[in-house]
C-alpha cells in the first residue's frame, strides 16, 4: 500500500526522510536602493520612494523649451548657453557616451547634423532628437532678396509665388525658410479665396500653423513679421506684441491683450503709426488690414464708428477675426450714452462670458455697463 494509506503507528516510524523545520520563517524585509531604509512590505517601500526620493525626469532645454520625443529641427546656430540639461548624470549622443558638461558646446558647434540624444539618471532616461539643418547667411539673404523682388510687384498669387520658389533654388541650405514664408503665403490666397488657388478656405490655417512652425527657428525680421500676424491672427495677442516689429501691430496686439485682462481699450494713437510699405501690405491679409484699420482709433474715435465696427462683426462668420472684431465693437458700444448702444454691448459681452480666454474681459466690461 502506499504511504499515506499506511496506520497511525506505522506513519510515525522512521523512514530516513529529514526532519522538517517548522519554526516561523523570518519576515521578509525591503531595502530602499537609494538610502538602505527597509520596509516591511512593498506598498511601505513604495510610498517611501514616492515621497523621499521624487524621480525626476531627465530634460534637455533648447532656447528655453522643453524637448520631447519628436525630432526639433534647428536652422539658426545655438550658442551653448541655448542648450540646458536638467537631471541626467549620462549623456549618449548617437549611442557615444559624452560628458552632460560637454553637451552645450558639442551641439554648438553643429550646422548639418541629426542627432539622437539619450539622458538619463538613477531611475530615468529621456529620448529626443535634433535635426540641424543650419542655413548659410547668404542662402537667407538671398530668399529674402527674392521676397522683395515679389514685393514690389504688389501682387500676390499662384503665379507669384511659383516665380518666388524659382528664384529661391539656388539657395538650398536656406529651403526651410523659403518652405515657411510660402506656406503663409500660400495660406494668405486661401484665406482671401483669390483665384486659381486650389485651396479651400479652411486650409488657411494649417498653412499658417505650418509658417509657424517652419519659421520659429529663424530670429530674422521677415520670420517675426510673418510669426507675428499668425499669432495675432489666432488671438495669441502676447505672442504678436513680442514678435512684432514697432508700429500698428505691436501697438494693437497690447491693446487686445490689456482688454482680455479686464482694462479698457487703450490704444496710443501716436505711437502706433505703422512702418508702411509693399512688404507689410503683402504680408498682411485683407480681413488683418482692416481690423487693424479700425483698431488704430482712440476711444472717443471709436464711438463715431459704431455702425461701421457692427457691419465689420456682422461680416465676420465664427473665425478668429469674430473675437477682435467683437472686442472693439463693444468697447464703442459701451462708451456711448444712450440706452440702445449699451444693451448691445451687454448682449455682446454675456456672449463671450462662458469662454475661458474672455471671461475676465466680459466680466469687467458688464461691471462697467452697470454705471451710467
Amino acid at each position: 500500500m502506499g504511504f499515506w494509506h499506511t496506520g497511525y503507528e506505522e506513519f510515525h516510524e522512521p523512514t530516513g526522510l529529514p526532519e522538517f523545520d517548522y519554526r516561523q520563517p523570518q519576515q521578509v524585509r525591503y531595502a530602499c536602493e537609494h538610502c538602505g531604509l527597509h520596509f516591511g512590505d512593498v506598498e511601505e517601500l513604495r510610498r517611501h520612494r514616492f515621497e523621499q526620493h521624487p524621480l525626476r525626469q531627465p530634460a534637455l532645454l533648447i532656447r528655453g523649451r522643453t524637448r520631447d520625443s519628436m525630432p526639433l529641427v534647428i536652422s539658426t546656430p545655438l550658442l551653448p548657453s541655448d542648450v540646458v540639461i536638467e537631471d541626467a548624470s549620462k549623456c549618449f549622443v548617437n549611442g557615444a557616451s559624452v560628458a552632460p558638461s560637454a553637451l552645450p558646446q558639442l551641439l554648438a558647434a553643429m550646422s548639418r547634423h541629426f542627432v539622437e540624444l539619450t539622458l538619463q539618471n538613477e531611475g530615468a532616461s529621456t529620448h529626443c532628437a535634433l535635426d540641424f539643418q543650419i542655413a548659410a547667411e547668404a542662402d537667407l539673404a538671398g530668399v529674402e532678396a527674392a521676397f522683395l523682388r515679389l514685393a514690389r510687384d504688389r501682387t500676390l498669387g499662384i503665379e507669384a509665388i511659383a516665380r518666388f520658389i524659382e528664384d529661391c533654388r539656388a539657395f538650398k541650405t536656406a529651403r526651410l525658410y523659403c518652405d515657411g514664408i510660402c506656406h503663409y503665403l500660400y495660406g494668405v490666397l486661401a484665406k482671401e479665396q483669390a483665384p486659381d488657388t486650389g485651396l479651400h478656405q479652411g486650409q488657411y490655417k494649417e498653412r499658417y500653423l505650418r509658417a509657424q512652425d517652419e519659421l520659429s527657428g529663424f530670429d530674422r525680421p521677415l520670420a517675426n513679421s510673418i510669426r507675428s500676424l499668425v499669432a495675432f491672427h489666432f488671438n495669441h495677442f502676447e505672442d504678436a506684441a513680442t514678435l512684432a516689429a514697432e508700429g500698428g501691430l505691436r501697438h494693437a496686439a497690447r491693446a487686445f491683450e490689456g482688454l482680455l485682462k479686464g482694462l479698457p481699450w487703450h490704444f496710443e494713437l501716436d505711437r502706433s503709426a505703422a512702418t508702411g510699405g509693399a512688404v507689410e501690405d503683402l504680408l498682411t491679409d485683407q480681413d488683418t488690414l482692416e481690423i487693424l484699420a479700425d483698431a488704430s482709433h482712440g476711444l472717443l474715435e471709436l464711438t463715431t464708428r459704431t455702425d461701421v465696427l457692427q457691419s465689420h462683426l456682422r461680416r465676420a462668420g465664427m473665425g478668429y477675426d469674430r473675437l477682435k472684431r467683437a472686442l472693439l465693437t463693444c468697447e464703442a458700444l459701451a462708451a456711448c450714452q444712450d440706452t440702445g448702444s449699451r444693451v448691445a454691448a451687454r448682449r455682446l459681452a454675456r456672449e463671450y462670458l462662458p469662454q475661458a480666454a474672455t471671461r475676465v474681459w466680459a466680466e469687467a466690461m458688464l461691471e462697467r455697463l452697470k454705471t451710467p
